[in-house]
């Protein structure tokens, strides 16, 4: 089959196809033949050697895809041929075909495209985890999703106010304010030409909530903006210029990294937690149990993932090039290899 075999760090053009044999599913596996991908900013960190989650190389990247199933495993019993599901994984998703654990097969949406399921599992189980899980929203919270035109942050707007909350959500540029508001959110604001914390500080008072994915400056004033019982959940760390091979990158990492302050946060009662879902997949009934709850919600609300652009297979350097020049809104999805 052809597959992107990441063997090397680097810029986009690492990326290249490779002719390599077929997986054969384990006992506990599904071999699914890959329709579409979802890519995620992790991708990119993993082919730039900034992830540490990422596996030994050389392996193929890609943790999310949408397919058919082609076999399955001896012990398998929840999946049959045929069947079209999502799946998710540590790696193994840039390829013809891809063997993936029974826990992290889940059936595919019927009511949206292939592009669309593609897109559902890594963003909006990442934005679930930290809006529920962590968060814990109600209704008529005060909700704010930093960087809220990407995958991840469209997918929490809309999940956020399906809660019922009131949502404020920044981007950079007014391309990306208006693709906020048209997915409901309340308030949309330029984080480059406005100091959101004074506009929130003057409008409301204070947060109840702050999904945060950009460290640095970013997360002091989000901080300082919760009330009594506020709560930021740090799921990603955009603003990272770590790089082991210069040395003169490590202060400044360490310097915008997220940090807490134990006795501020006593003093005004407030809480930072953080969220890895890859790490989450390791724990079989919780994978199933959170699924469950998500795709549940999301058929209820009527949901559906915004994909931004779509790349054919051939063109993965670009899509990842596209995704690291902060242009794209919403899901970048990849057309599965021969599809």
């Amino acid at each position: 089959m052809r597959a992107y075999l990441l063997d090397k760090i680097g810029k986009p053009d690492v990326l290249r196809v490779r002719e390599v044999p077929d997986p054969v599913p384990g006992p506990n596996e599904v071999k699914v033949r890959v329709e579409t991908i979802g890519l995620n900013y992790a991708e990119v960190l993993s082919r730039r050697g900034q992830y540490s989650w990422a596996p030994k190389r050389p392996y193929i990247p890609g943790m999310e895809v949408y397919g058919e199933v082609v076999d399955t495993g001896s012990a398998v019993t929840a999946f049959r041929k045929g069947q079209k599901v999502i799946a998710g994984n540590q790696y193994g998703g840039y390829a013809t075909y891809t063997c993936v654990p029974e826990h992290l097969i889940f059936p595919a949406n019927e009511s949206v495209t292939a592009e669309e399921n593609a897109a559902l599992l890594v963003c909006f189980m990442t934005a679930w985890v930290a809006l529920r899980k962590q968060a814990r929203v109600v209704a008529n919270e005060r909700v704010l999703v930093q960087a809220a035109a990407g995958g991840v942050g469209t997918a929490a707007i809309q999940l956020a106010k399906a809660m019922d909350a009131y949502v404020i959500g920044t981007a950079s540029r007014q391309e990306k304010l208006d693709l906020i508001q048209s997915l409901g959110a309340d308030e949309a604001i330029n984080y480059v030409k406005d100091d959101f914390e004074s506009i929130i500080a003057n409008k409301h008072g204070h947060i109840d909530a702050v999904l945060e994915v950009v460290g640095g400056e970013v997360f002091k004033k989000s901080v300082k903006l919760l009330g009594p019982f506020g709560r930021v959940v740090v799921i990603g760390f955009a603003s990272i210029s770590f790089n082991k091979w210069k040395p003169w990158t490590w202060w400044q990492t360490w310097k915008d990294a997220p940090k807490v302050n134990v006795m501020n946060m006593a003093q005004r009662s407030y809480g930072i937690s953080a969220s890895h879902i890859g790490y989450l997949t390791e724990n079989v009934e919780l994978s199933k149990v959170l699924w469950g709850e998500l795709s549940s919600f999301v058929t209820m609300h009527e949901i559906k993932p915004h994909v931004g652009k779509v790349f054919d297979f051939d063109q993965m350097p670009e899509a990842h090039a596209y995704m690291e020049s902060r242009e794209s809104m919403g899901k970048i999805v990849i057309k599965g290899d021969g599809i």
